[in-house]
């Protein structure tokens, strides 16, 4: 497929494809210091946007989901890291055996 788009961020550290539901996750890991957790989450996901887009077109799949995973030089996560696992186990056939 051509596409007359040139995207500069087609790199992601992780890509996974779930055929069974159509979707595919796009993760980006990054350790910035400590002052910037959140602009580095707003810019690995507005980074990969584009890719997003083009992935969701070329590869037949219904979404495209950016997952950036941030966490600090020192130890310290983003706010929005327990969202993470969520975004990677929709659509699983695994159940959650937790109370």
């Amino acid at each position: 497929m051509y596409r007359n788009r040139y995207i500069t961020a087609n790199r992601p550290d992780i890509v996974l494809v779930d055929r069974s539901v159509r979707r595919a996750i796009t993760v980006d890991i990054t350790i910035p210091h400590d002052d910037n957790l959140v602009k580095a989450e707003k810019d690995k996901v507005s980074k990969y946007l584009d890719l997003a887009h083009e992935i969701t077109a070329m590869w037949n799949v219904e979404s495209t989901v950016i997952v950036p995973i941030v966490a600090s030089v020192n130890g310290l996560l983003a706010e929005s890291f327990d969202q993470h696992p969520k975004l990677l186990n929709q659509g699983s056939d695994t159940e959650d055996s937790s109370p």
